[in-house]
């Protein structure tokens, strides 16, 4: 059964936890556009997320992926992929629910930090003056109950394939649209 796209399917969750990657992937299995705020941000402004933190700080991004967020609205249903910090706002929270079923990706702290060793000059730091891997601790940490909050539904992402989670999203909509009768 084709997963019907009466609204949006969201990723959220820590960065590293794969959003883009899966989005991606779970929008070519169902055939739908795909949304990343972070590029809708940086198309907005014509610069790389890194570059908009260091120039105009946290404050001016969280304001402009808001804003993303509220374009979505204009937009033919799909799947979206958000960043790390978009639950830090009561009304992204709001407005994510508002738009569709939310899975959090969840990986292991563990995991996170040898994921994002590796790439992470490409990325903000969010904690200046601490080890990377104390700075993903902290933030998970304060992040895990807002991610929980918003979700519709939790996926455990460590240690599984990227088309074995998209199984996983596709059934856990299957389940959503029988039970609802048709619309998830």
């Amino acid at each position: 059964m084709i997963v019907p796209m009466s609204r949006f399917i969201i990723l959220v969750g820590p960065r590293g936890s794969g959003k883009t990657t899966l989005g991606h992937a779970l929008a070519r299995s169902i055939d739908a556009p795909v949304y990343d705020t972070d590029r809708m941000v940086e198309e907005r402004t014509g610069e790389p997320v890194s570059r908009l933190w260091e120039r105009e700080g946290e404050g001016a991004f969280r304001e402009r992926e808001s804003q993303a967020l509220q374009t979505l609205r204009e937009l033919p249903p799909g799947v979206v992929s958000t960043g790390g910090g978009i639950v830090l706002s009561p009304d992204n929270r709001r407005l994510l629910s508002e738009l569709g079923p939310v899975f959090y990706l969840h990986v292991p702290v563990e995991q996170l930090v040898t994921r994002l060793s590796n790439a992470y000059e490409k990325r903000p730091r969010l904690r200046a003056g601490i080890p990377l891997s104390e700075e993903i601790r902290q933030v998970t940490l304060e992040r895990d109950p807002l991610y929980r909050a918003v979700a519709t539904h939790v996926v455990e992402t460590g240690g599984h394939s990227i088309a074995g989670t998209v199984e996983e999203i596709l059934k856990l909509l299957r389940t959503t649209v029988s039970s609802k009768g048709g619309r998830a």
